[in-house]
């Protein structure tokens, strides 16, 4: 017998049963950006790796570590480039937005996507090599006001996914004004306790020394003395930062100041922000993140513009949700047409056909099988109605409840009026 092959380390099959709970949360994804005046953008899975080398940092984890690449491997010179399955989108949407000349739209502009991620990680629970993930981006706009609304979106999306004690963690790295002040306090700090930093954080900290605070593996003694970002703030971060502050007490909204929050990608500036669920705030257990990337329009080869966005882990949500015992599944119930012959499924088939069109779920098969074992099959692919057929052509059916077993002689068109009105 041929072996079986298996999944790929690191990845997942969405099972059928596991589909509706994912289909909820997707859905609320989907209504908070129309509520919130977002448009949907789509890019490719693959992308130039110069892309994200120059948007994320050659130095990133991301890009130097975690990097699914493709090489073509014949054809013109655009065939056999280096390409990679997209780590995060932000780079892949502001290459579009440079290159439709998207500039040009009113601003500020307002994308979101919904997709699969890539990333070459150490599998764990809740990380995958591929993994879904909402984000919202808004560019154009360089007050806090922004970062406090995309904030309070995701507030609001873990609300609606039934999702409790979620935390934004929040901090500011400054912009090109200030940060350099910081970065060099960093190294000054670091650099005599050198070999007590793992080999990765030596690396960081000859390229990027504030990513040396992004290390798991960061003695927490020497992470609580460092210093901290907000005190080396120009006025023009410091006014933002307080800025928001304030507009996040106003919604009434929880935060937590975090001074190791740096976020692995290069492109940020001033705000960042990941979200946890409270009491479970390690590293690997951040449910989403963002922050504003105000210049990496302009590393790109587009023209200078602020913007913000965040991206929200679909996989770690319905995770953290399933852990509280949230019932986020909110599809309408299944109806089973069914025939107490085994030979009518054509008419199984038209009465199906009738009901769906009124909006219903139904489900209905061809197979020749008994009632009783049509029946089974129903409740076996969790129908909570059973619409049973009669032996003659009239419309008289009947409509059992599957749960208690009542049941009730009615038109089709009636079954249809019923459970429309129950939904």
């Amino acid at each position: 017998m041929p072996q079986k092959i298996a999944a790929p380390g690191g990845t997942r099959d969405l099972l059928p049963e596991e589909a509706p709970t994912w289909n909820r949360v997707e859905a609320v994804a989907r209504d908070l950006s129309s509520r919130y005046g977002f448009e949907r953008i789509d890019t490719p899975i693959f992308e130039r790796i110069d892309l994200f080398a120059r948007g994320l940092g050659e130095s990133s984890d991301a890009v130097e570590k975690e990097m699914f690449r493709v090489s073509g491997a014949k054809g013109s010179e655009e065939e056999r480039s280096e390409w990679a399955l997209r780590p995060e989108p932000t780079a892949g949407i502001v290459r579009a937005y440079i290159e439709h000349g998207m500039q040009v739209r009113p601003s500020p502009l307002r994308l979101w996507m919904l997709g699969p991620m890539f990333r070459y990680a150490r599998p764990q629970a809740g990380r995958y090599r591929q993994f879904t993930q909402w984000d919202v981006e808004v560019i154009g706009d360089p007050g806090p006001m922004v970062d406090a609304e995309l904030i309070e979106l995701a507030h609001r999306f873990y609300a609606e996914v039934g999702l409790r004690g979620v935390v934004a963690h929040l901090n500011s790295i400054g912009d090109a004004v200030c940060r350099p002040g910081y970065r060099d306090a960093l190294v000054a700090y670091f650099t005599p306790m050198a070999s007590r930093l793992s080999p990765d954080s030596q690396r960081r900290l000859a390229v990027n020394p504030l990513r040396v605070l992004d290390d798991k593996d960061l003695d927490l003694e020497i992470a609580a003395g460092a210093p901290k970002s907000l005190d080396f703030l120009c006025d023009a971060c410091r006014a933002h930062f307080d800025g928001l502050r304030e507009l996040l007490d106003r919604l009434d909204l929880r935060y937590a100041i975090n001074h190791r929050l740096v976020r692995g990608l290069d492109y940020y500036t001033r705000t960042t922000v990941e979200f946890y669920v409270a009491g479970r705030e390690g590293q690997q257990d951040a449910l989403g993140g963002g922050g504003r990337y105000d210049g990496l329009i302009e590393v790109l080869g587009g023209r200078p513009a602020p913007a913000i966005g965040f991206g929200l882990g679909i996989d770690r949500t319905v995770i953290a949700a399933q852990e509280q015992g949230a019932a986020v599944s909110a599809e309408a119930p299944l109806v089973a047409v069914v025939s107490s012959t085994p030979d009518a499924s054509d008419r199984r088939l038209v009465a199906a056909t009738e009901l769906r069109d009124g909006g219903l779920r139904v489900r209905a098969d061809g197979l020749r099988r008994s009632l009783s074992k049509q029946l089974e099959a129903g409740a076996k692919a969790q129908a909570r109605w059973a619409v049973i057929l009669g032996d003659g052509p009239s419309d008289r059916v009947i409509l059992r409840d599957l749960d208690s077993g009542d049941q009730r002689e009615l038109n089709l068109s009636e079954v249809l009026s019923v459970l429309s009105a129950g939904q």
